[in-house]
């Protein structure tokens, strides 16, 4: 008997599913003309690595496996209460390959989540429940920060202290997560001055890999690719 036609329909979405969660991303390997960054490969057939090789993969509920060769078998997706999500895939090989086409220096992940103030870049992802760090390099002077909501009216004005690579967000300014502020940094060399919007992530993604997409979707870059390089 054939199958009516909606349930025919559920059936190969079914399929569909399934196959595209069997879905895995490369994030890295060495060598790394191994096997391309954001390549995607499907976890159900075999892989061979040589002796003295190593790839690190994301699968489609978010779980990361680096495996080491000599290696021949299925790289399976772990065991997890993630479900599987076939589009983290897809976005985190999007963002691999456009990465690849113009790789910059990544920074250090001791400040992944600081905002640094002197650089141009305009959007920052702070981590659940943190307070918002601000950073800059070492100055042998102090200098007077200004940060200004214009929207609401609402700024500060502290003392960053010499000899100060960080300071804390001021207690006074309220945090407005997808506003835009100005910051103004003044020194005895002169100033600098930058549009800022911070992010909070949501404390639901439930692994690196997720976080590294939201990242990406609100436009923090440089601090998706930190993450992204700690995967292991």
């Amino acid at each position: 008997m054939f199958l009516r036609l909606p349930v025919l329909i559920l059936f190969l979405i079914s399929i569909a599913s399934v196959v595209q969660a069997a879905d895995i991303v490369v994030v890295r390997s060495n060598p790394p003309e191994l096997f391309l960054a954001g390549k995607i490969i499907d976890s159900t057939k075999f892989v061979r690595l040589p002796p003295k090789t190593e790839i690190t993969v994301v699968f489609a509920n978010g779980n990361v496996r680096t495996v080491k060769g000599p290696y021949q078998g299925k790289l399976e997706m772990p065991l997890s209460d993630n479900a599987p999500e076939p589009e983290l895939v897809t976005a985190l090989s999007r963002f691999l390959i456009n990465q690849e086409k113009e790789r910059g220096p990544v920074g250090s992940i001791d400040k992944l989540w600081s905002v640094d103030v002197t650089a141009h870049k305009r959007f920052y992802c702070i981590a659940p429940a943190d307070q918002v760090m601000l950073w800059r390099s070492e100055s042998q002077s102090a200098s007077t920060l200004l940060i200004q909501n214009k929207k609401r009216g609402e700024k500060a004005t502290v003392v960053w202290p010499a000899h100060q690579a960080t300071l804390k967000w001021p207690n006074r300014l309220p945090v407005h997560y997808g506003e835009t502020y100005t910051v103004k940094l003044e020194t005895r060399n002169g100033s600098s001055f930058k549009k800022l919007v911070l992010y909070q992530l949501p404390k639901s993604l439930p692994t690196k890999s997720h976080k590294v997409v939201w990242m990406v979707g609100r436009g923090c870059i440089p601090q998706a690719n930190m993450l992204l390089a700690s995967l292991r």
